[in-house]
């Protein structure tokens, strides 16, 4: 637990104290001025040696240091910090943001890694995560409440397409405007969701979730707009919808690619009409919802097949976002790998865990086709069970019920390409027969999901014979 130095009042603890190394004054006058309006106790200075003798009289919560190489300002003087006996979290900044040099940082304990020129709001949100995940040192007790989403594994990173998803996402949450959210699996399109509410003005009302794929038409139907008393058997008391109880807030429809046809119609009026009526009533109910959708299915070609309508992917696409994949970003595996150590961890004691240079190399070269879930679930493996080859789910041999993607080179020639494409469409073909070609089970034993398995069956031609 931090425990900040006593004060002239007793009993009351001082906020986090953040050192800032910077040789830019600028810099430093401005991270001092905007973290102090947060909260923090901030101390400047523009040398190595001026912060090392700050640290050894001060008890410092975190140090944002400024990385120049070219000054002797190396790792080794990252490593001098993180020892320093108060065990402060180090946020690292650069120019220099290379991937070999995030990997470094991170290996030798950075909280985290911001690539100059950096807003202040990015500092904030980097302090929030990095005294806010545990670690050495618990200080959840002394940060400010600075507006942290409930998990920002999402928003963690440096790569530019990372920097352009969190824009369009401050820009979206001020409209009112319905949205789709479109990506791969895995790449966090629910967080995309969640962050929109955080930061609209909507943000103190409900965000309800709906996920269209779990239910069957008429259970989604009666979860979407919910029923009156006697409307079907077993209906023996009225039930409000999803719509009804995110009045005033955000509705967020998870796969609406899946959604029946049937279901579609009935969306589209409450769209058009903000109304709509439950299950066995006569009255319409009035909503005011945004809603937020999000599909990694090609809706464009299901427009054009008839099995989504277009009207009602006119209506919901008044703005789209795109979440990159984890292998257009790879810059930002080492701060991810870094949080979700953090995050399911453990740090101290006998068990503590630790990652290699050519562990971390090994991850972020990783092609991850279920992207950022599927790099949490490997670091949660590798936590419980101890570090596997990637694409193997166990400690030993790879088994039956292995991940379907092995560990390729960094540049693969093509011939290794393609005997990759055949492994893997002999793990799926294998997976299918062996669970009588229950596609669920299937994607389960792999370790991918359901979208993930329908994709991979249609690109290799897969059925069942």
């Amino acid at each position: 637990m931090f425990h900040a130095p006593a004060d002239s009042d007793a009993g009351r603890q001082s906020s986090p104290r953040v050192l800032v190394v910077d040789t830019d004054p600028g810099v430093r006058w401005a991270l001092e001025k905007g973290l102090q309006k947060s909260g923090f106790d901030v101390i400047a200075v523009g040398s190595v040696a001026d912060a090392m003798g700050t640290a050894n009289e001060e008890h410092l919560a975190c140090i944002i240091l400024e990385l120049l190489p070219e000054a002797g300002l190396t790792q080794d003087v990252l490593a001098m910090f993180i020892n320093l006996p108060s065990a402060p979290r180090v946020l690292c900044v650069a120019v220099d943001s290379a991937p070999q040099l995030v990997i470094e940082c991170m290996r030798r304990g950075a909280a985290d890694f911001l690539p100059k020129p950096f807003s202040l709001s990015e500092v904030r949100s980097a302090l929030s995560r990095a005294l806010n995940s545990g670690g050495v040192t618990s200080m959840r007790t002394a940060v400010p409440n600075i507006g942290r989403a409930s998990d920002p594994s999402l928003l963690i990173g440096i790569s530019a397409s990372l920097q352009e998803l969190r824009t369009v996402i401050k820009q979206v949450a001020q409209t009112d405007l319905n949205c789709l959210i479109r990506g791969e699996s895995g790449t966090g399109k629910d967080m995309v969701a969640r962050e929109i509410h955080r930061l609209s003005r909507r943000s103190d009302k409900p965000f309800v979730k709906v996920n269209c794929t779990a239910l069957p038409e008429q259970l989604l139907e009666s979860e979407l707009f919910g029923y009156e008393k006697g409307a079907f058997t077993g209906a023996v008391s009225a039930k409000p919808g999803r719509f009804e109880l995110a009045n005033r807030g955000i509705i967020f429809l998870d796969e609406i690619g899946d959604m029946h046809p049937n279901l579609q119609a009935k969306l589209l009026q409450v769209i058009e009409h903000k109304e709509f009526t439950k299950l066995g009533g006569r009255r319409a109910i009035h909503v005011d919802v945004q809603i937020i959708a999000a599909t990694n299915a090609d809706l464009e070609e299901r427009t054009r097949d008839g099995s989504f309508r277009a009207d009602l992917y006119f209506r919901l696409n008044e703005v789209c976002i795109w979440v990159p994949g984890l292998a257009s970003r790879k810059e930002d595996i080492p701060l991810l790998v870094r949080h979700f150590l953090q995050k399911h961890g453990r740090f101290t004691g006998e068990n503590d865990f630790k990652l290699s240079a050519e562990d971390l190399s090994s991850l972020t070269h990783h092609p991850w086709p279920g992207n950022v879930r599927e790099l949490e679930s490997t670091i949660k493996r590798w936590l419980a069970l101890g570090k596997a080859p990637l694409g193997d789910r166990s400690t030993g041999q790879r088994n039956r019920g292995t991940s379907i993607t092995p560990m390729p080179n960094a540049n693969p020639a093509p011939a290794q390409i393609a005997a990759t494409e055949a492994e893997e469409r002999e793990q799926i073909h294998e997976a299918l027969e062996r669970h009588q070609w229950n596609r669920r089970k299937a994607a389960d034993a792999l370790g991918i999901s359901y979208q993930t398995l329908r994709r991979r069956i249609e690109q290799y031609g897969l059925d069942r014979r």
